[in-house]
Formats: structure tokens, sequence, C-alpha cells
């Protein structure tokens, strides 16, 4: 990531500062990542407090933000800024949110912020005995999710494992969003009873 991406004093200084209201443009018209992440990063930890992520994580969440705007900011079609990282900012919420119940499932601990502060690409490559860990999580994780009802299943895959919101998936499975809420309650209420029951059992991975 850029340089330019740093700490900026603490949490509630930040996200208690004003509001931009403008979108910075480079001298040529296009959007700059260092001028995105000057006049809009308060506003993005604004966003992640308000969708929901703790204090403890405004500042990872945000760095995973900006690594996405920089990735993506040559291909944006310079409409509305704020919008386009409000989708960013949500997205990331939802996946952190994901990410941490399932490693709380099965692990009994969240992943610690130091670990979330590394990039993936620069993160230490696991050892044979992780690999392995792994790759047992995923067979085990297959094993409980063919044993759910197809309904189920789609639910539960699109919306914890894929990303996709319940208006989403109602749309794709033409059925209404209640219709699959329910489904992904008893989906996660099922995958949670079997992990619990393996895990008496000692068998989970």
């Amino acid at each position: 990531m850029s340089s330019v991406i740093a700490t900026r004093g603490n949490a509630d200084e930040r996200t208690n500062a004003p509001a931009s209201t403008t979108a910075p443009r480079a001298a040529s018209g296009q959007l700059t990542f260092e001028e995105v992440y000057a006049a809009r990063f308060n506003d993005v930890l604004r966003w992640i407090r308000a969708l929901g992520g703790l204090d403890a994580d405004l500042d990872d969440l945000a760095q995973e933000v900006f690594l996405i705007v920089e990735r993506k900011l040559p291909g944006f079609d310079g409409g509305n800024l704020g919008a386009w990282l409000y989708k960013i900012a949500r997205n990331q919420v939802k996946d952190h949110k994901r990410r941490a119940w399932v490693r709380l499932l099965f692990t009994g601990r969240p992943q610690s912020s130091d670990a979330r502060a590394v990039p993936l690409h620069i993160q230490p490559v696991p050892t044979p005995h992780e690999a392995l860990e792994h790759v047992e999580i995923l067979a085990f994780v297959s094993q409980i999710l063919n044993r759910l009802p197809v309904q189920q299943r789609s639910a539960f895959v699109l919306f914890e494992i894929e990303g996709y919101s319940g208006e989403e998936i109602a749309e794709l499975e033409d059925v209404p969003v209640n219709t699959v809420w329910t489904r992904l309650h008893i989906a996660r209420k099922t995958f949670v009873q079997h992990v619990q029951r393996a895990r008496t059992k000692g068998n989970l991975p």
C-alpha cells in the first residue's frame, strides 16, 4: 500500500471530525489515491463504526478499505465517490464479521488485530501443519454443508461464504427475503450444532 496510509490520531478524534463534502481531484481531473485517502479517511472510519465495526478494529478495517480503493481507483468512473467508498466499507465490515464468526466457532478465539493488520500477501507462509489444518477444516465444513437441504445450503454458502446480501439471494432464487433469512437461520443453527457435536467428541479439526 502507498506510504501515505498511516495512523492519524485516535479513532474518536477522527470519527468526530467534520465530514468531507467534496470529491478531490488532481489537476488532470483524475482522482489520486493520496487525495482520496486524505479527504475521506475520517468519513470511512465514521461509516465503519456506523456499520457495526468495533472501535478496536476501526483502523484495521479502514486500512483494508483503502487497500481495495488503491487497487480499484483506476477503474472508478468518477461518479459518486462517497457511495463508492461506502459500498467498499460496508463489504469489508461484512466480510470481517463473517471471518470472525467462523474463526471464533472453530478456535474459540477471535483473530488478533496484529494478524489482521498484515496484508495477506506479506503474511508468513503457513507451515505444512497449518496448511494441513486448513485443508481439514475445509473438508469438515464441506461435510456439514453436504448434510444441509439444498435451499439451506445455498443460503448459507451465498451469504456466509460468497458475501451476497439477503436481498440479492432473494432475487437470485426468486423468493421473499424473509424466506432467505429463515433458511439462513436454520442452516446456521444446524452448522453450529454439528461443530459443537464434533468438538464434544474430539473430532474438530
